[in-house]
């Protein structure tokens, strides 16, 4: 049997190995994620065609309990999971993974799990900092196991620090970064975004992460701990922005769809809907007022400056001259004079979007018992391009559905260890 650190690539997983000269082909990741953020991340490294081994303790975590659940053949139920029925977000998130089950509370799933980190490549958890340290989990233990190993950890406020222990979801590091108090308008409440990114942006830097550790360890031979804090993440994106001068000039925290700092930049109420705009530019608005009609406006408000000290007057202005035009009509024209404009889109229109079908952006979800049955739902593509290859991702798998083949492949266990390790709930 391979040792610490020193798998045998010559015994591939069944049916997972082999992903076509994929960036990431050969790469052996343990997920131990949860939810979110940990599965998200892996669901970016199988992918680029990374071997993804997502492993849970019996029963999944609680996201497998959160309808709907679709079954083979797309039938849908919004309780009572059937044993072949797999939640949606599972559907979308462990396209591309082998389920294995394994109680790694227990001393023997334990050393199950060891054994199958001693062989991979990256480990992915997003548990809070303390909840794997008393299993023997946590990177100091494992990377003296194998000191080849990336252990990326997804975490709400990392792994040291005063929050290091705080509990964390999506909508608390919106709070504490600052995101919220900047989403909505002056008038309002702090109002979360629409898309959980507390999760899914931190996700994508910890893939990120992965794929930098993976290259410096071609170089020195050892892997490292890859430290991802959401809290960290989302208040850099908050500080992208010049939050200090902001202050400064005494703008309030959230200004909606708007930008105070010049413009017009907002969204406006068409005949049919909504239309944004920007004007980022003196080119900009010359070409606004040119459409609009209005070389009234151009000839009294020339710079940034004078437009930013009249943006509420110039902003109604604006509206006024949307109002009672068709949404694609005015995004049209306005895309014809160079400004960035849009109607303001339904994500339920995603589908059927003209770009979204050319670039492929959205793909049927397949169930594992049938495969070549589309679900009636939908999951996104890798958003990167890389050439013209794509590695294949396999449908989600139903919970547990290949422990056996696994644990036989990289551990050698044969049937008889198997029923006895399944009997007393070591396995699933």
């Amino acid at each position: 049997m391979p040792g610490p650190g020193d798998r045998d690539r010559t015994t591939p997983v069944p049916g997972v190995d082999d992903r076509g000269g994929a960036p990431l082909s050969g790469v052996l990741v343990v997920d131990l994620g949860r939810i979110v953020a940990g599965p998200f991340c892996s669901f970016l490294l199988a992918s680029l065609g990374a071997t993804v081994l997502r492993v849970e303790r019996p029963g999944g975590d609680v996201s497998w309990r959160t309808p709907p659940f679709v079954g083979p053949g797309g039938r849908v139920s919004a309780a009572g999971r059937a044993p072949e029925e797999i939640s949606l977000p599972h559907l979308k998130r462990d396209r591309g993974k082998r389920s294995v089950v394994i109680d790694y509370e227990t001393e023997e799933g334990r050393a199950l799990l060891l054994g199958l980190v001693d062989r991979a490549d990256v480990l992915v958890e997003n548990f809070r900092p303390s909840t794997l340290e008393p299993l023997g989990i946590d990177y100091e233990t494992l990377s003296a196991r194998n000191p080849r190993l990336v252990y990326c950890a997804i975490s709400g406020y990392g792994l040291s620090g005063p929050r290091r222990d705080w509990p964390a979801m999506d909508i608390a590091v919106q709070s504490t970064s600052g995101l919220m108090a900047r989403t909505g308008f002056a008038d309002g409440p702090p109002v979360k975004t629409g898309a959980t990114i507390g999760d899914q942006v931190p996700a994508v830097y910890a893939a990120l992460g992965v794929v930098a550790a993976l290259r410096q360890r071609e170089r020195t031979g050892r892997g490292q701990l890859v430290d991802v804090a959401m809290h960290d993440v989302l208040t850099s994106l908050v500080w992208d922005e010049p939050i200090d001068w902001y202050g400064q000039q005494g703008l309030p925290e959230r200004w909606g769809n708007a930008d105070l700092r010049g413009g017009p930049l907002n969204t406006y109420r068409a005949a049919d809907g909504w239309v944004s705009l920007t004007v980022a530019h003196d080119g900009h608005w010359a070409s606004l007022c040119e459409v609009m009609g209005r070389p009234d406006l151009r000839a009294e408000v020339r710079t940034l400056d004078e437009r930013r000290r009249q943006l509420p007057r110039l902003d109604r202005e604006v509206a006024a001259w949307c109002v009672g035009r068709p949404a694609a009509e005015l995004a049209g024209r306005l895309r014809e004079v160079g400004i960035p404009a849009a109607e303001v889109a339904s994500p339920l229109a995603a589908p059927t979007d003209p770009q979204n079908l050319h670039r492929r952006t959205l793909r049927p979800l397949h169930h594992p018992a049938t495969r070549a049955t589309d679900s009636g739902f939908l999951g996104t593509a890798l958003p990167v391009r890389l050439g013209d290859h794509e590695p294949p991702l396999t449908p989600a798998e139903v919970l547990g559905s290949s422990t056996r083949a696994v644990l036989g492949a990289l551990l050698g266990l044969d049937e008889d260890s198997l029923d006895r390790l399944a009997a007393e709930g070591v396995v699933g």
